[in-house]
């Protein structure tokens, strides 16, 4: 059987939405001034027992415009669905596409000179429409009447939603799939649909994660971290909530957030004279196999994630100049994380940068990979990568590899972008220097 060619794979275009930031501009800023989106939260659900955690980081719906919808349409998808939708837009017109409507009717769009069969849609998330859950049940439990948006709920609340949307609202039939692993959901889609462009199976794939799980109708995400007591509660000082590597740090911030990124077959981007932000060229996924909520205590299939991403991309751990981690400030995460880092690249980790991007977005949830995804793309185009936000006293279980404490220069080389998630789904993603 013949061998199949494979082919290189870039970054395009990127389309980031979180409280911190929205666009690849002011996301960027955000990142290198180190703003936080965390806030105490004022919804009506926050304001009574049984919370003990009162911050998070949401971010507010993108208007229907904003997502190429009409107001009817937007009042029958699920707030996850509008904000993959709107981050979608943002990504594809950041690679250069202008989306033209070529049905009034249905209101739907297509990308000029791309063949829509050899595009694809690929888009992670670890809840889905949880609004929809919530509204919907309430809804039922109430009035026991099948009408308005109840009659929708199925449609809205599922977690291939955003992935199927985004492709009919694009016209993307290539290959379409949600992948739902928990907080590793967004970085698996990337690798899923850098698998596919890389083995020629697609030319462009629309990826990344997406999660709307604060509003005002919403507790029922919060409360069940806040029960296993893995979310933080300085609650009076919520700027500072999240604090990865830190000795301080008592869990992570939950947000919402979505990031979409255009992947492209290179000859494909450069035909039609693309900005290359950069090269996807290694992936891996692993399993702990041991808990569906801990870390396997001895970090073993983390190190082989990222071992096993530097092989794919056929580098060496001294190629590596700076890893994005999953850095969650929660205080079993963050050490095991430190030492997988330390055994994965070994003496080669002393000349690189850790620093993790939820010290300023929250944790995303299904959203997180992409967005980390991103700022990971971003620095390698940069040529910089952002400070360990909110790192006053390192943890000295996880002073094991180079934390910055300012914005740092790095040479061209590898990045590593990190993702792990309830159930033990371990991801990584290999981006390099365009």
């Amino acid at each position: 059987m013949a061998q199949r060619a494979e082919h290189a794979v870039v970054v395009t275009g990127v389309g980031p939405i979180a409280a911190n930031g929205r666009g690849r501009e002011d996301f960027w800023r955000a990142a290198l001034a180190g703003r936080t989106g965390t806030r105490r939260l004022t919804f009506d659900w926050s304001s009574s027992p049984p919370f003990k955690c009162l911050v998070g980081a949401p971010v507010e719906p993108p208007a229907p415009a904003e997502a190429l919808l009409t107001a009817a349409e937007a009042r029958l998808l699920d707030r996850v669905t509008i904000l993959a939708l709107a981050a979608a837009r943002m990504a594809l017109e950041d690679a250069g596409f202008r989306p033209e409507l070529v049905d009034e009717r249905k209101n739907r769009y297509a990308l000029p000179g791309i063949d829509p069969e050899r595009a694809g849609t690929v888009i992670g998330t670890g809840i889905g429409g949880i609004s929809s859950v919530e509204s919907s049940h309430a809804q039922w439990l109430e009035e026991r009447a099948i009408k308005g948006r109840l009659r929708y709920a199925v449609p809205m609340l599922i977690p291939n939603a955003p992935a199927g949307q985004v492709a009919i609202k694009f016209g993307l039939r290539g290959e379409c799939k949600a992948v739902t692993t928990a907080c590793a959901a967004g970085t698996m889609a990337i690798g899923d649909a850098f698998r596919l462009v890389r083995h020629g199976e697609l030319d462009l794939v629309v990826t990344g994660g997406v999660e709307k799980a604060l509003g005002d109708v919403d507790g029922f995400s919060l409360i069940g971290f806040d029960v296993l007591r893995t979310v933080s509660r300085r609650n009076d000082d919520p700027e500072h909530a999240s604090r990865p590597f830190d000795r301080d740090r008592d869990g992570f911030v939950m947000a919402d957030g979505a990031g979409i990124l255009v992947l492209e077959r290179e000859e494909h981007a450069r035909a039609r004279g693309a900005r290359i932000l950069a090269r996807v060229t290694g992936y891996a996924a692993t399993c702990d196999a041991h808990s569906m909520m801990a870390l396997a205590p001895d970090g073993e299939q983390i190190t082989r994630v990222m071992r096993r991403a530097l092989e794919d991309a056929g580098r060496a751990p001294s190629d590596v100049v700076y890893v994005n981690a999953h850095g969650t400030a929660t205080r079993l995460n963050d050490p095991s994380e430190a030492r997988a880092i330390r055994r994965a690249l070994g003496s080669a980790a002393d000349d690189i940068r850790v620093s993790s991007t939820k010290a300023m977005t929250g944790h995303a949830i299904g959203g997180s990979g992409g967005l980390e995804a991103i700022v990971t793309a971003l620095s390698l185009a940069e040529g910089v990568v952002h400070r360990c936000v909110n790192l006053e006293n390192v943890d000295p279980e996880c002073d094991l590899v180079p934390l910055p404490r300012e914005n740092a220069r790095i040479e061209p080389g590898v990045a590593l972008s990190n993702s792990f998630g309830f159930g033990g789904h371990n991801a990584c993603l290999a981006l390099e220097t365009p």
